[in-house]
């Protein structure tokens, strides 16, 4: 079904079929009303928080499986199964009602990001190792995901407008992603293989014993180590507060067609994020870059309470600009240590380190998530907000750590 024998493509047009791929994968316009949308299925709120959290999990279950996978067998065809599995996914949302079907559909989505996850920068790393141009990763990297947030910003733009036409018809807008989920499968299958970063089988050693002693070299370096959980604790911060954002316009009296309007802010600004990444981390350096990300972060949370309880609805919206803006870090905080994280590992491991690096950054997601749902449902907006400001001192602590490996590991480039 995946043979790809007599298939040869440039690498240059490779690239752009990672780019229309990428696009296919992240239009979601259900993105900017899917609160309304899940509850209007039968779940609550607090319930929303729990399912991002088992989307997760069943994310981290599958993450290292796969990197494996496409380490020892081939990494286009880890990309088709998980683009075949999102589109399953997406179609089960479509038609889903209540708790128990969301959470299948979420987790078939969840299993589709793992397949997804390492294993797609794993393919475009080692692509570009085919023509010796795997310096412009980041920038080349940075390409692929501005298609991919141009896609989210187009989607959630649209998405409220169709929401509003169709009577709040949620299946609707989930049926044109799991469409768009098909043409990622298409352009997946159209792929060239990579034959040469295929890891050999380990003399006297079965393929369970090798993903361990993979992970557990990965972990017990210091350096990725440490490269992996900043990013990873940053990014479930980041997901909470992108999260957390429907339901504070939702208290703060923000009309729902605005919904869409914030939601597309966040996605525009994760394209100025994926685009400028390689720029801004070379102009100010690794450290003070991810100084930014942190304070910003802190902001954004704390605007949480000024948009609850800000005397006029104008500061209302300027708050919640801020707050849309803030989660979009996280896509330059990622480029920015995935990159690093590339340059320390072996291409027939590549795969399953980054696995491994989305499998912290899952667990991390999926405990803060639930965490949040447990407080939403218990103590409300109030108690959340200022207990996620109390973690943040989490970041700052792991960034200390960090700040040893990324001084030496980069330096900024001077521009003329």
């Amino acid at each position: 079904m995946f043979s790809n024998k007599k298939h040869k493509m440039s690498v240059s047009t490779a690239l752009r079929f990672l780019r229309v791929s990428q696009f296919c994968r992240n239009f979601l316009p259900v993105l900017a009303v899917i609160v309304l949308v899940y509850t209007g299925k039968g779940i609550t709120v607090g319930d929303f928080f729990l399912i991002q959290g088992i989307f997760r999990l069943a994310s981290f279950l599958f993450e290292i499986p796969s990197g494996y996978l496409s380490d020892r067998f081939s990494r286009r065809k880890v990309l088709i199964f998980g683009a075949l599995v999102n589109c399953i996914g997406f179609t089960v949302l479509t038609f889903a009602y209540g708790f128990w079907q969301i959470i299948l559909g979420e987790a078939l989505v969840g299993i589709a990001y793992a397949l997804f996850s390492g294993t797609h920068e794993a393919y475009t790393y080692d692509l570009l190792k085919r023509n010796h141009t795997q310096k412009h990763f980041l920038k080349e990297m940075g390409s692929i995901s501005t298609w991919g947030a141009a896609a989210s910003f187009i989607a959630t733009i649209l998405g409220p407008e169709i929401y509003k036409l169709t009577n709040g018809n949620g299946a609707f807008l989930l049926g044109i992603s799991a469409i768009f989920t098909a043409f990622d499968f298409i352009l997946c299958f159209a792929l060239p293989e990579l034959p040469e970063v295929i890891r050999k089988k380990q003399k006297n050693k079965s393929a369970f014993m090798d993903i361990i002693d993979i992970t557990y070299k990965t972990m017990k370096n210091p350096k990725l180590r440490s490269l992996i959980v900043f990013p990873a604790l940053f990014g479930a911060f980041t997901i909470v507060l992108f999260w957390m954002l429907q339901p504070i316009m939702e208290l703060s009296n923000v009309p729902v067609y605005l919904f869409g309007l914030y939601i597309g802010f966040n996605q525009f600004s994760r394209i100025f994020s994926s685009k400028y990444a390689y720029k801004i981390c070379n102009k100010f350096g690794e450290i003070k870059t991810s100084i930014f990300t942190i304070l910003a972060l802190t902001i954004g949370i704390a605007l949480s309470f000024v948009a609850l309880y800000a005397p006029n609805m104008a500061i209302v919206y300027i708050a919640i600009g801020i707050m849309a803006f803030v989660p979009s870090l996280q896509k330059l905080n990622d480029l920015q240590y995935n990159t690093l994280i590339h340059d320390d590992i072996d291409s027939q491991e590549r795969g399953t380190v980054l696995s491994a690096r989305m499998m912290v950054s899952m667990l991390f997601s999926a405990v803060l998530l639930a965490g949040t749902k447990y407080l939403y449902d218990n103590y409300g907006a109030n108690i959340t907000i200022l207990t996620l400001l109390f973690l943040t001192v989490l970041l700052v602590i792991s960034l200390k750590q960090t700040m040893r490996y990324i001084h030496c590991t980069k330096q900024p480039q001077k521009h003329k």
